[in-house]
């Protein structure tokens, strides 16, 4: 499959309890580009040909496919199954806990042969919460140090938004995205408050994600957006609001990246959005 250049994606963990094939059939209706399958939740999502056929059916790829924090040789050999039956070329490894040694060591001592015996995936690491650019004095995931995830594993870097400090994020990857862009698979696009509440709708907390995807409209990354949010159940429990908000998501990132230009753009619409 042709990776299209910044394909919007839906991750699945926006849609918890949600049956794989309305998942698939939303991300449809709401114009995503194709799906970023997590198999660590629902065995639904273990089956190749079940997960084949959803593709086929809604006419939308699978890009991503996506492990727990608690990999181990039968999982990962199940994300390859998976690309190889949809196409996927990327798998993105949760960061094991700082207590998890035996995910850990698998890792650490596994992750090359798998990258030498499988050269057309990107094997990749989830930046974990309280990510810093450089090493916490006691973190709480394996991983937290972004540098060291491309220099020490040879690994690329998902790299989601909501957990990195403000102002690693502001200072480093708004003003310095063409120096990191060849490192990064995926980018997870969300906001944040700033007492750590993760993955909120783009545009009403605390990030300049606007300023972030103008800049990356100039960098040469053009690899997948994911996009994950934490709604909350009652949010779930009402699928037009749900899909109108995500069409919103959509739109948004169309408008600041897709159809981007370097004037200055109105913020009309996202006044818009914020009358729901």
């Amino acid at each position: 499959m042709e990776t299209k250049r910044n394909a919007l994606l839906l991750s699945t963990d926006t849609l918890p309890n949600y049956w794989l094939d309305l998942i698939f059939s939303i991300a449809k209706s709401c114009w995503f580009d194709g799906i970023d399958l997590a198999i660590r939740k629902g065995f639904d999502a273990w089956d190749e040909e079940y997960v084949q056929k959803l593709s086929l059916q809604h006419e939308i790829p699978v890009y991503v496919i996506q492990t727990s924090a608690k990999l181990n040789q039968k999982e990962l050999d199940k994300a390859l199954d998976l690309c190889q039956a949809t196409n996927a070329d990327t798998i993105c490894i949760n960061a094991p806990k700082i207590t998890d040694f035996k995910a850990y060591d698998f890792i650490s001592w596994n992750l090359k042969s798998y990258k030498e015996n499988n050269p057309d995936i990107h094997f990749t690491i989830i930046n974990p919460k309280d990510s810093k650019l450089f090493a916490l004095p006691i973190p709480e995931y394996r991983f937290s140090n972004i540098i060291d995830i491309v220099k020490n594993y040879d690994s690329y870097i998902w790299l989601d938004i909501s957990n990195i400090d403000t102002d690693s994020f502001e200072n480093e990857f708004t003003r310095k995205i063409d120096d990191y862009a060849p490192y990064i698979s995926v980018i997870y696009l969300s906001d944040k408050t700033k007492n750590w509440r993760w993955h909120l709708i783009p545009w009403e907390w605390n990030l300049d994600l606007i300023q972030f995807l103008k800049s990356l409209k100039k960098s040469w990354y053009n690899r997948p957006i994911s996009i994950k949010i934490d709604f909350k159940p009652t949010e779930l429990a009402n699928k037009e609001k749900l899909r109108k908000q995500l069409k919103k998501i959509k739109s948004f990132y169309d408008k600041y990246l897709i159809n981007a230009n370097n004037d200055e753009e109105s913020e009309n619409d996202l006044e818009e959005n914020n009358d729901e």
